[in-house]
């Protein structure tokens, strides 16, 4: 009996050394370390101060160049994959854990790009029909346009529609797999020459033109998604219209509401309400319109109607606005244009909630995450407007404190997720310990990581403006 005793014992003691270190190895108690008080924020605020000081500043004659590709791609189920046709047969929309397998399509997806030019500061605003800029994507499309272009990736302004009824199969590792299917090389591949391609056109279609900007509430198309009524709510339309001398016409549209309508009762790959924004305005006399997701990372989409009828519904509605906003807009074709692009370091990386005290470690996450490479944070300064790019689904509560002090300076300001990295949701602290998806799923980066990316973009505005906001 005693000797059973002990090798039970001593059995027990063993699977509680397991358990601990599989503990100890799996979980990590949630950094609170002030973000200004870190290595990792004085070495980018370093990085960013030293980027702001030596930007090129240009004043002159305006040059914008616009192009359009499709994504679109050729869907044939139950046959095998062609990538040099264009033909994907298997590909899982992106967005959903139940995502499905795409078997058609229910409305075109487009990637396209708005270059602007004074003398020779260059700067391309590229979006495309799809949930995020991919950063194997991006990665991708920065080697091609620098050996084709000579442009570098601090020129490109990368954003998305954030529609989750397309593209899936461009992410690495368990998370990606979860989340839009099996990599695929050959996606990344097929996407990043689209890219590229649409680059290439709108450089290669500079041209003399004029610009105006402006913004329209639409409080009954957006809600916030994590507290409802209670929370911040940031409803602006954004409006970015662009004229070249010879008549042609591009409009960009940046809104706050999650394009979830779509949801995994679909199988036709689409654009959600976005693609029927950009397609209502390019109806009536633009050229070209192209749509970035804005403050996403707490806001979703309210409208009449169910399924299809409600993308149209939000799509032309918006569309609507856009135009009202247009209608008012003065031009400039003679500018005061700058931007910068730096690299910003992280805080270490602890997603998904166990404990109030405790999320998974920056070991274990490695296991479930591609590796995240550069993450970049972007401003723009055309005039009197100023667009800030962000490399996560940013809250549209963050946003609005900036934008309502920039807009008092007589600025108007657009901020947009998806700038060529994916890092999760970037939400108010106030909220990091909330029971709520966008907390506790999809909070990667700490309690602070919102005040301290917001931190970036101030400092960026008071380099804009002059003006300590």
């Amino acid at each position: 009996m005693k000797k059973f005793l002990r090798i039970l014992l001593k059995t027990l003691a063993v699977i509680v050394v397991i358990v601990a270190a599989f503990l100890f190895y799996s979980l990590s108690r949630i950094d609170n370390t002030p973000y200004f008080e870190t290595k990792y924020y004085k070495g980018t605020i370093d990085k960013l101060n030293d980027a702001l000081k030596n930007r090129k500043i240009s004043d002159g004659k305006l040059y914008a160049g616009f192009g359009k590709v499709s994504i679109t791609p050729r869907i044939e189920p139950g046959k095998p994959d062609d990538p040099s046709k264009g033909e994907f047969n298997h590909i899982k929309m992106a967005g959903f854990g139940e995502g499905q397998i795409a078997k058609g399509i229910y409305d075109s997806v487009f990637v396209k790009a708005v270059a602007l030019k004074v003398d020779d500061n260059l700067a391309v605003l590229v979006s495309g029909d799809i949930l995020f800029m991919a950063p194997d994507v991006a990665e991708m499309v920065k080697v091609n346009v620098k050996k084709e272009l000579g442009l570098s990736r601090g020129r490109l302004f990368f954003g998305a529609s954030h529609t989750h009824s397309s593209w899936g199969n461009f992410v690495p590792a368990l998370i990606g797999k979860l989340f839009g299917g099996d990599y695929n090389p050959e996606v990344v591949k097929w996407l990043s020459q689209r890219y590229t391609e649409v680059i290439k056109k709108a450089v290669e279609d500079l041209k003399p033109a004029e610009m105006g900007t402006g913004y329209a509430h639409v409080p009954n198309l957006v809600k916030n998604r994590i507290v409802g009524k209670s929370g911040r709510l940031n409803d602006k339309l954004t409006v970015v219209s662009v004229n070249q001398d010879n008549g042609r016409k591009a409009v960009i549209g940046i809104f706050a509401a999650h394009p979830v309508v779509i949801g995994d009762w679909s199988d036709k790959m689409g654009g959600d309400y976005p693609g029927e924004f950009q397609k209502a305005l390019e109806s009536e006399g633009v050229d070209m319109a192209m749509f970035f997701a804005g403050t996403v990372g707490s806001h979703t989409n309210k409208g009449k109607g169910e399924r299809f009828e409600k993308i149209s519904y939000i799509g032309k509605t918006l569309a609507d606005s856009a135009r009202a906003v247009i209608s008012r807009l003065d031009y400039a074709d003679t500018v005061n244009f700058s931007f910068v692009s730096s690299k910003m370091a992280l805080p270490r990386i602890q997603p998904i909630y166990v404990t109030e005290c405790y999320r998974l470690s920056p070991q274990m996450a490695s296991h479930i995450f591609p590796e995240i490479g550069d993450s970049y944070v972007q401003g723009l300064k055309v005039n009197n407007f100023i667009w800030f790019t962000t490399p996560g689904e940013l809250s549209g509560e963050l946003a609005i404190d900036l934008k309502n002090a920039l807009e008092v300076d007589g600025y108007n300001s657009a901020f947009t997720s998806f700038n060529g990295q994916y890092l999760g949701y970037v939400i108010p602290m106030k909220y990091y310990y909330y029971d709520t998806y966008e907390a506790r799923l999809m909070g990667w980066f700490g309690p602070y990581m919102g005040d301290y990316l917001m931190e970036l973009d101030n400092t960026i505005a008071r380099s804009f403006t002059g003006v300590r906001l």
